[in-house]
């Protein structure tokens, strides 16, 4: 489990509404079906999906969020916690590892778009340090996507006693 503070996960809530808004806005801008339009899609959901997991940690540490996001989020009647991401009997457990999945890759895209933007500017300037901003929170996402994905692997198990080509092949995996 990653510990990382109430105030890392507030920030990076609010990065994410933020990048989510721009890319929103821009995608209006490409005709649906180019790539542009495609890239934006996939980016806007894999940020969503990665807020909903800041959402979730936040909410496990207690923190309150809007009354409005409270009741988007789901309360249990019996506990009384808040089911969130925990909750996968809407999509099903490896429906949801699927997505997560495919959530990781536009992550570290934008992170690597921002690390080379942000390599064209001073360390220092306004400019340096939002990318500095973007380059954390989505750094944060990834970790909590791993994370989320580490706990929920089912191990795999074999028979046949293995390789060393099966080891390298299950290394790559992890």
């Amino acid at each position: 489990m990653i510990h990382l503070s109430k105030e890392e996960l507030t920030e990076t809530l609010f990065v994410i509404a933020s990048i989510v808004g721009r890319c929103e806005n821009a995608q209006t801008k490409f005709r649906e079906g180019t790539s542009q339009h495609t890239l934006l899609k996939n980016r806007i959901r894999a940020l969503y999906l990665s807020k909903e997991l800041v959402e979730t940690e936040l909410l496990r540490m207690g923190e309150q969020l809007s009354a409005v996001r409270c009741e988007e989020m789901g309360k249990c009647e019996e506990t009384g916690k808040y089911e969130a991401l925990d909750n996968c009997e809407i999509l099903g457990e490896s429906s949801l590892m699927e997505e997560l999945k495919l959530t990781v890759p536009p992550i570290v895209s934008i992170i690597s778009k921002c690390e080379k933007a942000q390599s064209k500017y001073e360390k220092g300037t306004a400019q340096f340090r939002r990318y500095e901003k973007i380059i954390h929170a989505m750094k944060v996402s990834k970790t909590l996507l791993e994370d989320r994905l580490e706990t929920s692997a089912v191990p795999e198990t074999s028979a046949v006693p293995e390789t060393s080509a099966m080891s390298e092949t299950l290394a790559e995996r992890k």
